[in-house]
């Protein structure tokens, strides 16, 4: 069977979405299947880029629109099957839902992925992000997505249950819901000897959008200080965002910028050193598809914390400390607990370390291969 992987969600700057993108390629193509696999492309240069980073052995093709072009709804599905592909997966949310028939099979079987559902579970997660404000769109093109994709991959079974709940699939299409839990990069496995930050750090990866309760962190670490070892620093890593200043306005109104170190888009060294150097990684989310730099910092041995909201629990195991979302005080005990003990960190970390063994590439391209293959001969 032809099998085409839509590529283009791999962009210059890297992403969650990009780098599971990129890792299920290295997965698939590992697996050494007797399959055909067809990468899409758009930009000639991270073609090149991407074949030389994985090593792609495999067809490409290079199409003249992207994702959101008009012509990928127009002509991408006559392409595909020009090119005789079988079928098409799309490793984000956005489809050709106009060359996809609603109730009948196509010639080329189609499926999506869906990460999460944050704008519908949260209405006011990011209130100035696109999604929120063209809220009504985006609704509707989720609920026909589901509804016209032959199989839709989630990558937890918190993020299942709001697709089957919130995208008003009938009983009789929960069957084409399956979970493959992502991969990791196999460096975050790689045993090192990295020593710890000293004095130690506190960190965390990631957006600044509402829901994620960076604010909340802020101002649990300024509560903590003063039971915190001595010289204790905050580390934030992620994309800075103007529309959600809440959390640089608290730090400038607690006098905190002395103790914390704020970085945006950093490279995958960087954060791979970041996380292995942390004394603890924090994730006060109070939503997560899967939660990402809590499988990575478990993989790394470093210990966590995280709130117990939708899909945490389910990656953290029994390896992390959880704290109710918004729940200020039990943030600050957990964090003076934590760094205040270092037997507790090291059997975090043990734990973390075979909680994580669970999300390498390998079982995701596995998983998601056995789906291609369920769909193809049914």
């Amino acid at each position: 069977m032809n099998i085409a992987l839509d590529a283009r969600w791999i962009f210059a700057e890297t992403s969650g979405i990009g780098r599971h993108t990129q890792l299920l390629i290295q997965g698939l193509q590992a697996l050494k299947s007797s399959h055909s696999f067809t990468l899409l492309f758009e930009d000639p240069e991270l073609e090149r880029r991407v074949k030389e980073e994985t090593d792609w052995q495999g067809n490409h093709l290079l199409l003249p629109y992207g994702l959101f072009d008009l012509r990928n709804q127009l002509q991408l599905m006559k392409t595909l099957r020009t090119q005789g592909v079988d079928l098409y997966h799309s490793t984000n949310y956005m489809m050709p839902l106009l060359g996809v028939p609603r109730h009948r099979t196509g010639a080329v079987k189609t499926v999506i992925t869906i990460h999460d559902l944050i704008p519908m579970v949260f209405r006011d997660h990011a209130p100035r992000s696109r999604k929120s404000r063209l809220y009504p769109i985006y609704a509707q093109i989720m609920r026909q997505v589901a509804a016209r994709a032959d199989a839709v991959i989630t990558v937890s079974q918190s993020s299942k249950q709001d697709v089957l709940e919130r995208l008003h699939l009938p009983p009789a299409q929960h069957g084409k819901v399956h979970v493959v839990y992502n991969g990791l990069d196999p460096v975050f496995f790689e045993k090192h000897d990295t020593p710890r930050h000293d004095p130690a750090e506190i960190l965390y990866v990631g957006r600044l959008d509402p829901y994620k309760n960076v604010p909340q962190l802020v101002t649990a670490f300024a509560e903590a200080m003063k039971k915190l070892p001595n010289g204790t620093r905050l580390r934030i890593i992620g994309p800075p965002d103007p529309r959600y200043p809440e959390a640089m306005t608290a730090a400038r109104q607690l006098d905190l910028f002395p103790y914390m170190d704020w970085e945006g888009h950093v490279s995958d060294e960087m954060l791979l050193d970041a996380v292995r150097r942390a004394s603890v990684l924090v994730l006060p989310s109070e939503y997560e598809g899967f939660g990402l730099p809590v499988a990575e910092a478990m993989a790394c041995g470093t210990p966590v914390i995280c709130s117990d909201a939708s899909s945490l629990p389910e990656v953290g195991g029994e390896a992390v400390r959880y704290v109710p979302s918004r729940d200020l005080y039990a943030l600050v005990d957990a964090l003076v607990e934590v760094m205040g003990d270092p037997d507790l960190r090291n059997s975090m970390s043990r734990k973390g370390l075979d909680q994580a063994s669970a999300f390498t590439a390998d079982n995701m391209a596995r998983n998601t291969l056995a789906i291609y293959e369920e769909l193809l001969s049914a």
